[in-house]
């Protein structure tokens, strides 16, 4: 910065760069972009360079003429097609030269006295017929200390140009206006409706009134060259330049150049500021759609673990009917009168099986069958959930995010719920029920059979069952009962019956118990690996959420401080007297 500072200044600039260097700390932990980045460094290191003032605006509307009239030299080509296809940086040197720095930006060198205190930066035309033209000239603009955006009054004051001034507002830069080719209108009054014209949706659409003026730059030009003071003060050229001059006095030159830099930290502040204000509303609503995944979660387990009573009330019915039945069975059976059949073991025990066991194998295989479907078919249910909830949130974040977050956030929130979906596609695709329904069983089935309560290995759950049964008519019956009788006598039947009874609803107590308590154990054991496959799939979106929301909120802390800092230091600066 080619001005003398004062001590009070010098302190300005320290704290400028001290808020600038932690905005872009800051900015760099939310995954900035490279040229967003490069527009906060670009702004510090142009604190110490020369005050720059970049002539913006349509093309054809006469930016290069404007130039070489301040010049009063042809140091830019004129036409009316596109002829500035770079940012020309035009400095002092003691000769004329031009310098290639790249082949989007060159720098001319020029032997004039206003450049030894500025910088003219010209830039291609907006709305140009070559689009990479604008674009050139939109980078360009967040450098500017000061814009002189340039209109034609045959056309002033354009849609495109309204978008354009928009974009330079929107860092926060001071703007001059100037109606350039006004020898094309005839009358006063038509100039000056076209300077309210522009006036008025200048003040629109910058939110201030800038300053205007009304030029006419190649006669301004060709006037320099002949001399003539009377169509040089004719052209407007004067005034525009008197206004340079008093911009460049050290202090204004100084507020503008310390501005600077501040309108380019405010708008990416405010760029960041809404994207953690995005960031946090999808994580917030991440956040509760995961608690309601885990309230449906426990949902399912206590939902499962009612309607797996419902099941094992069925089983136990069944059971209840065979001991009902058997009651019947031996107070019909065990009796005086049938004293010659009790002694026919063979016999009773296909009484007892037609009579009591019936259909008991059938019913209980078919049961635990549709224990069996009604257990798998809920956990495929719970993972078509699970995919419910990985494709609402996809959908939220490509609605909501995309081209707003970018960086390391939006990749690991992608490549965590693409995991999940993954995850939960392969479980689907990879789901045979029948194979499924096989695996089950068996582990009913060889839980049953180490519970303890004697069923037969090899068989299903039902001729289990009926083995059980057919043992216990025999013992219950037949040879036991044939030697009480013909050892102690006929008063004996009646508590032989009795005993058989009490000997069978204690046994089918047993079998009730044992079946519900290994079928329980064996269903909950299977209902707490499929929760916990599913939490686990979860846990690490879960944990990415927690601890990015923890992140951005103090970030979000760290932000505001940054900006109200900003604020305070641009009233300091604003405050410099001129």
């Amino acid at each position: 910065m080619n001005i003398e500072l004062s001590e009070a200044t010098r302190s300005l600039v320290s704290k400028e760069r001290q808020e600038l260097s932690k905005l872009h700390s800051l900015i760099l932990e939310l995954d900035a972009s490279e040229e967003e980045l490069a527009s906060l460094k670009t702004a510090l290191s142009d604190l110490d360079g020369i005050f720059m003032v970049v002539i913006s605006g349509e093309y054809n509307a006469g930016k290069s003429s404007l130039i070489n009239a301040l010049l009063a030299k042809k140091v830019m080509t004129e036409g009316v097609t596109p002829t500035t296809d770079r940012v020309t940086i035009i400095s002092y040197g003691d000769e004329p030269k031009i310098i290639e720095e790249s082949s989007s930006l060159a720098r001319r060198e020029y032997p004039a006295e206003i450049l030894r205190d500025v910088a003219f930066v010209d830039t291609p035309g907006t709305n140009a017929i070559i689009k990479e033209h604008q674009e050139l000239t939109e980078h360009f603009i967040p450098r500017a200390d000061l814009v002189l955006f340039v209109t034609s009054a045959d056309r002033p004051f354009t849609e495109s140009e309204r978008q354009f001034l928009e974009l330079i507002a929107s860092w926060g830069k001071k703007v001059v206006i100037i109606i350039n080719k006004m020898d094309i209108i005839d009358s006063n009054e038509e100039k000056q409706k076209i300077l309210n014209f522009v006036a008025e949706h200048a003040r629109a659409t910058l939110g201030s009134s800038p300053s205007i003026f009304s030029l006419k730059a190649k006669q301004a030009f060709m006037a320099k060259q002949e001399n003539n003071l009377e169509k040089i003060k004719d052209s407007g050229i004067n005034d525009l330049e008197q206004y340079i001059e008093n911009s460049l006095a050290n202090d204004s030159r100084l507020k503008l150049k310390l501005l600077n830099p501040l309108g380019v930290a405010e708008r990416i502040a405010s760029n960041f500021k809404e994207v953690i204000s995005e960031r946090l509303k999808l994580l917030e609503d991440d956040k509760k759609t995961l608690a309601e995944v885990d309230r449906q979660l426990n949902q399912y387990e206590k939902d499962t673990e009612r309607e797996l009573s419902n099941h094992m009330a069925r089983i136990k019915n069944i059971l209840l009917e065979v001991e009902k039945r058997g009651d019947i069975f031996f107070d019909d059976t065990i009796r005086t009168r049938n004293i010659l059949n009790l002694m026919k073991t063979d016999r009773i025990k296909q009484d007892f099986e037609s009579q009591v066991i019936k259909n008991v194998e059938k019913d209980i295989d078919l049961a635990i069958s549709e224990l069996v479907d009604w257990f798998l078919q809920r956990n495929l249910n719970l993972w078509e959930d699970m995919m419910g909830f990985v494709n609402q949130r996809r959908q939220a974040g490509k609605e909501k995010m995309i081209g707003d977050i970018g960086g390391r956030f939006q990749y690991d929130r992608d490549s965590l719920i693409t995991k999940l979906k993954l995850n939960s596609e392969k479980v689907l695709e990879n789901y045979d029920q029948d194979s499924e329904a096989r695996k089950l069983a068996n582990n009913l089935q060889n839980s049953v059979l180490h519970s303890g309560i004697g069923l037969v290995g090899g068989l299903g759950l039902g001729a289990a069952t009926v083995a059980i049964f057919s043992g216990l008519a025999l013992d219950l019956t037949g040879i036991a009962l044939g030697t009480a009788v013909a050892g102690l006598g006929l008063f004996v039947i009646p508590r032989r019956r009795s005993a058989a009874k009490k000997n069978l609803h204690l046994k089918m107590q047993d079998v009730r118990d044992g079946l519900e308590a290994s079928l329980e154990q064996e269903l909950n054991k299977e209902l707490r690996k499929s929760l916990d496959k599913l939490k686990n799939a979860i846990e690490p979106y879960t944990r990415f959420v927690r601890s990015e929301i923890n992140n951005i909120d103090k970030n979000k802390a760290s932000l505001e401080e940054n900006i109200t800092s900003l604020e305070h230091l641009k009233q300091e600066i604003e405050a410099i007297e001129a």
